[in-house]
């Protein structure tokens, strides 16, 4: 499903062009009736309906339009216009604008089995590390039997980076050793304890720092002190804006995110 909510670069478009170009696209595209109100310097709503529809039916089908002093705007639909029409109405503001797009529509390309299997097996050898590709496909289909799906991207990273930290964790226990080269046999061991462990932490708790979403880190949020679960600084973190959620289009509020001054690592606590 599209996004309904896109930001674009507009230029030098004053607040009058950008209210006919939407009115334009309504009308002549896609055949709506509209009605726009002025809502601040920077704020339209532009109510859209088709004239063969009791209008009393259609409260809902708003367009709100918010210009930033950065030459940008954000575009949030409401309603019941289709995923098709949604699709055209990017498309026109892109034309009619002549802009360069600042977001992209968040349409996930979904893999196959096998297309993960072999996008975890490359990102650990990218890595230097060797690994079984029996044990990726015990992962796989163990997480299908948990989740009933296959692991989403922001997943795949996590397993890679699970594994990874098992690899080095088992190389420190045997630290006083023979320092040997790592063999795909070895690596398949530790492997297979980096799929239990991040398993039975994702079934445990499915909002974790193993999950993502838009980007930003997700953690469940903690009962005592807040410390960063990238270094595990205590001490200087700082709340910030995250723009990626709005909780108010008038007034622009948006939620909050966790930011650490010591290493810079970002978080959305739950």
């Amino acid at each position: 499903m599209l996004e309904r909510t896109h930001s674009f670069g507009i230029k030098d478009k004053s607040n009058t062009d950008i209210q006919k170009i939407m009115e334009d696209v309504l009308q002549k595209n896609l055949n709506y009736s509209t009605k726009t109100s002025k809502l601040g310097k920077s704020l339209l709503r532009i109510n859209y309906f088709d004239e063969n529809i009791d209008k009393e039916l259609q409260k809902e089908n708003k367009i709100t339009i918010l210009k930033d002093p950065e030459k940008k705007i954000y575009v949030k639909v409401n309603g019941k216009i289709s995923e098709d029409q949604i699709n055209q109405l990017w498309n026109e503001l892109r034309k009619n604008l002549e802009i360069s797009e600042t977001l992209e529509e968040k349409v996930e390309k979904i893999f196959s089995k096998d297309e993960i299997i072999t996008n975890i097996t490359r990102k650990i050898q990218d890595h230097g590390y060797n690994i079984m590709k029996s044990d990726a496909e015990a992962f796989i289909e163990n997480f299908q039997e948990r989740y009933n799906r296959l692991p989403k991207k922001d997943e795949i990273n996590s397993i890679v980076k699970g594994y990874i930290i098992m690899t080095d964790q088992e190389n420190y226990i045997n630290r006083e050793e023979e320092i040997k080269p790592l063999t795909t046999e070895n690596n398949g061991n530790i492997f297979k304890e980096t799929l239990d462990r991040l398993t039975t932490s994702m079934h445990s708790n499915p909002i974790s720092l193993r999950s993502y979403e838009n980007g930003v880190l997700v953690v469940e949020k903690p009962l005592g002190r807040r410390k960063c679960p990238s270094c595990n600084n205590e001490g200087l973190i700082h709340e910030i804006d995250d723009k990626s959620i709005i909780l108010m289009d008038y007034p622009r509020i948006y939620g909050k995110k966790c930011c650490c001054a010591e290493c810079g690592c970002e978080w959305r606590e739950t």
